[in-house]
């Protein structure tokens, strides 16, 4: 998974163009996904940013951040949680 994961480690991560009503975040693993359960993201927009929250469901490795702008998003900014992996999964096509 590390391949195309990223640490979270407070870094801007600039997002693929494409429209999403959620943003899915896969962990590299439950242990993970429970470390950064509440943890505040950053959501960049182009004119804007706003914060969200990680909410894992128990016992899962994925986590969905909604998007509650009708623009896309162009980045972001993951929690400081280190040792802890994420994978930012694609907007459909």
């Amino acid at each position: 998974m590390r391949e195309r994961s990223v640490e979270c480690r407070g870094a801007l991560v600039p997002l693929p163009p494409g429209h999403r009503d959620w943003l899915t975040l896969e962990f590299g693993g439950a242990d993970q996904a429970r470390a950064a359960d509440g943890a505040e993201v950053l959501v960049h927009y182009a004119d804007a940013v706003d914060p969200e929250w990680i909410h894992c469901p128990p016992g899962r490795s994925r986590a969905r951040v909604p998007l509650t702008r009708p623009e896309n998003p162009t980045a972001i900014r993951l929690p400081d949680r280190p040792g802890t992996w994420v994978q930012i999964e694609e907007a459909a096509a």
